[in-house]
């Protein structure tokens, strides 16, 4: 009986071996499937979750394919130094998505102490007696000057907002004053000479006939048919022109002579 035993147990015994092996073997191969697959979806994970990411900063946009978890990260790996003060539109804690743009703002600030000139102020002394446009000054006055302390800050490199610490007056202001005229031209005070000069040099005889303008006052032949003449303006006399001028200016103004008119009132 002990020897069909011990023959049934060397019989049994490369069975046992054989299916040990083979577990072994399956065990073994499962493990590298499982690893293969594992490995292939990490490949698969790192190219669905690279994302484009473009930093706007001194100017520049900087577009980088990254696959940083936040914008922290992706500006490290964009190579882009913050500076203590510059602001940056998207936390850097912050999770990166897709086509996310980030604005970085370059702050800067700055502490000045100036002298600042003060105008001196204008006082206007009205005159009826004085014809409209003279101007006499009666005191000349001066400027005054302070001291101003200000932080200025600046965003890229333009003023965002200056802060004024201390203003300290160190020469007070001079009033200028002004005696102005008031009472407006006659008709008779106008400055018919220099307009004349302008229009025609003076010249009573002077002609445009491309134009249609003639005279010292260079009338066209409507103007001067407005002011109550007849004929050809450069036929009248030079105190004719004048006179007819002047009633052209009561009914038109200075607007009769776009140009010279301006000469009116010197």
């Amino acid at each position: 009986m002990f020897a069909k035993r011990n023959l049934r147990a060397a019989l049994m015994a490369p069975l046992l071996i054989s299916l040990i092996l083979g577990s072994v073997e399956s065990a073994a191969a499962s493990n590298t499937s499982a690893s293969r697959t594992t490995i292939r979806d990490a490949v698969v994970a790192t190219r669905v979750t690279a994302h484009q990411v473009t930093f706007k900063a001194d100017g520049t946009a900087h577009r980088i394919s990254t696959n940083a978890r936040t914008v922290g990260e992706a500006m490290k790996q964009a190579q882009i130094t913050l500076g203590p003060l510059d602001l940056v539109s998207t936390p850097l804690a912050a999770s990166v998505k897709k086509n996310l743009e980030v604005k970085v703002t370059r702050v800067k600030v700055t502490h000045t102490v100036k002298k600042v000139k003060i105008s001196a102020p204008i006082k206007k002394i009205k005159n009826a007696k004085m014809l409209v446009g003279k101007t006499i000054v009666k005191a000349k006055g001066a400027p005054g000057f302070k001291e101003v302390e200000a932080v200025t800050t600046f965003a890229d490199g333009k003023v965002s907002s200056v802060d004024i610490k201390r203003s300290t007056l160190l020469t007070a202001p001079v009033t200028k004053v002004l005696v102005v005229g008031t009472r407006p031209r006659t008709v008779d005070e106008l400055n018919w000479r220099a307009v004349a000069n302008c229009e025609s040099h003076g010249n009573p005889r002077s002609s445009n006939s491309k134009y249609g303008y003639y005279g010292m006052y260079q009338f066209s032949l409507t103007a001067w048919k407005t002011a109550g003449g007849t004929g050809n303006p450069m036929d009248a006399s030079a105190a004719e022109q004048t006179m007819r001028a002047k009633r052209l200016y009561n009914i038109r103004g200075r607007g009769a002579w776009p140009v010279c008119g301006r000469l009116f009132y010197r």
